[in-house]
């Protein structure tokens, strides 16, 4: 045990555990994404998806925590290797090469912490209803929790539009390069399969942010009314 916990805490360890914990988050930021594309069904979709999810609370909860654990976990491993990554080189270099270098990739920490922020923001916002108290929690027709119009409500608001667009600017940028980075991390590479690998993450990035923008333009634009 204490060999496994020492080889976690070397750089390679935390990379390794950096690029496991990040494709589970992407992976639940996909789902989240597809799960609320159901406001284009209507009211009784994203309600009945919902409720789904809230019928099973030990599922629920079970999974809250361990997404909890695995972000707290993922930060946590990241903050670290930034720390030893400049004590290794405590002297900055006199001119930086960003010759391959993109911007999602130069940006990492930046938009890993603003990612953060708004996450938080959104947990606040739509989840917990602390943010904007002006919607009353009410059930729909059939009882559930109606999800579909807080939504709207939320959307209909030009500084929650605009919050939220700009958050998913942040993720598409931090998706784009940790989604490439974490293959190459776990070796999933090949000479021949390289520019695949390279593109997974800006291809899967821009589906995420597309998915998620349509959502909020659709209700601010009055595609979706409740």
């Amino acid at each position: 045990m204490i060999r496994f916990f020492g080889h976690i805490l070397t750089s390679v360890g935390s990379k390794v555990l950096v690029a496991l914990s990040g494709l589970a988050l992407a992976g639940f930021v996909v789902f989240h994404m597809l799960g609320n594309l159901q406001l284009f069904e209507g009211p009784e979709a994203l309600n009945t998806y919902a409720a789904f999810l809230r019928d099973m609370p030990i599922l629920l909860w079970t999974a809250r925590v361990g997404l909890l654990g695995i972000a707290g976990l993922h930060i946590g491993l990241a903050v670290r290797l930034a720390v030893l990554n400049r004590r290794a080189r405590p002297v900055g270099y006199a001119v930086r090469e960003y010759r391959r270098a993109s911007l999602s990739s130069r940006t990492m920490a930046v938009t890993g912490s603003l990612l953060l922020l708004f996450i938080l923001f959104h947990l606040l916002h739509l989840t917990a209803g602390w943010v904007d108290t002006s919607f009353p929690d009410r059930l729909d027709l059939r009882g559930h929790r109606d999800v579909f119009g807080k939504v709207v409500h939320a959307f209909q608001n030009p500084l929650f539009v605009a919050v939220y667009l700009a958050g998913q600017a942040v993720l598409g940028l931090h998706l784009s390069h940790a989604l490439s980075s974490s293959l190459q991390t776990l070796g999933v590479e090949h000479p021949l399969l390289d520019r695949l690998f390279r593109g997974a993450g800006p291809l899967v990035a821009v589906l995420v942010v597309v998915g998620n923008a349509a959502i909020i333009l659709a209700v601010a634009f009055g595609l979706v009314r409740a």
